[in-house]
């Protein structure tokens, strides 16, 4: 089998205050990503025990949508003054529009190129609110943002997509918008998997991530559907809680995508958004990855995990573990993410 799925069990005993200082013990599965070694630690059955911690204060949230929406930048009546505008020489509109999304520099950029696209001009929204359309059309305005940005500088190869949805995942604004990123050198994360499939395409003259979804397709515990081209899985060494992937079957980067291809990927995020507002769950991260061409073994790769939730006292997913040691760490198993996500795809 080409793609492997190593783990390793270790037992932590203790005499707990939980059960009277009874003796438990506490199952630890070290993983490894099949493709690059990346470490997990799958803790099974700690859900229950974070649940609070993923839990969001609604009233706390209404609050924050309220306080910020005077002084929104990305709400319609203050984008036209208070948005940046692209050079001349990139974009001589000034900003892109694609229905009821907006396209426009980040005011503090990331990347030497850098967009944000707001995909809606609603400012409070729900994750049951994020609708296909809303993330179509904020897909497209990327897609053309990044065509404008090769004419402008043919040297880049790199393009990535991202969200961050309210403040656990990073967000300052509390208006859903997306990060579109460009340039000639690749993220870390990024290259890492280009690198890794490129050799890995070297040896098996096949894409890793075809021969993960077949794999994954044989022994049927993270595969959970199909959407037209795009096939939706839960890793086996996650990067966060309840992580899902999305591989575009035929398409090795973003600037190939297709209109029906980002609206198999919108609908598989809405699947997923539902599944998590429906746990509990409030912020997530995603991103969409892209390889250099389209000759590479590289399939463009869609990455969602939930966050934590956003109360008065909430606290961080990422601790030391994750943050210095570069080892990840979820409560729950993959396949159990799996199993429960599955109906939200039927």
């Amino acid at each position: 089998m080409r793609v492997c799925f190593e783990s390793a069990n270790r037992e932590a005993s203790i005499l707990s205050p939980l059960e009277n200082f009874a003796p438990v013990s506490q199952t630890l599965e070290h993983r490894r990503d099949p493709l690059t070694g990346r470490g997990s630690i799958v803790i099974k059955g700690r859900l229950d025990y974070v649940k609070n911690l993923i839990e969001t204060d609604q009233k706390f949230l209404d609050e924050l949508v309220q306080s910020t929406m005077g002084s929104c930048p990305f709400c319609p009546e203050a984008v036209a003054t208070r948005s940046p505008k692209f050079i001349p020489e990139l974009a001589p509109e000034g900003r892109i529009r694609i229905r009821d999304a907006i396209c426009f520099p980040s005011l503090f950029a990331h990347e030497d190129f850098n967009a944000v696209v707001v995909p809606t001009p609603q400012h409070g929204v729900s994750l049951l609110g994020l609708s296909p359309r809303i993330f179509e059309d904020g897909f497209a305005a990327c897609l053309l943002y990044f065509e404008k940005v090769k004419l402008y500088a043919r040297q880049v190869s790199q393009m990535m997509i991202a969200m961050n949805f309210l403040p656990p995942a990073g967000s300052t604004i509390a208006h859903p918008h997306i990060q579109a990123l460009a340039s000639d050198l690749p993220l870390q994360g990024v290259a890492e998997l280009q690198q890794r499939g490129d050799s890995y395409f070297k040896e098996h003259g096949s894409s890793y991530w075809l021969d993960l979804i077949e794999t994954e397709k044989q022994n049927g515990q993270r595969h959970v559907a199909e959407i037209g081209n795009v096939s939706w899985i839960t890793p086996f060494a996650p990067l966060g809680l309840c992580e899902v992937q999305g591989i575009v079957c035929d398409k090795s980067t973003i600037a190939s995508l297709s209109g029906n291809d980002l609206a198999n990927i919108a609908k598989g995020l809405t699947n997923v958004l539902r599944f998590y507002f429906e746990t509990g769950i409030r912020s997530f991260n995603f991103a969409i990855y892209s390889g250099i061409n389209d000759e590479t073994g590289f399939n463009v790769l869609v990455r969602i995990v939930a966050r934590y939730g956003y109360k008065p006292r909430f606290v961080s997913d990422i601790w030391a573990i994750q943050y210095l040691f570069g080892e990840r760490e979820v409560s729950e198993s993959p396949e159990e993410t799996c199993s429960r996500l599955k109906g939200y795809f039927r």
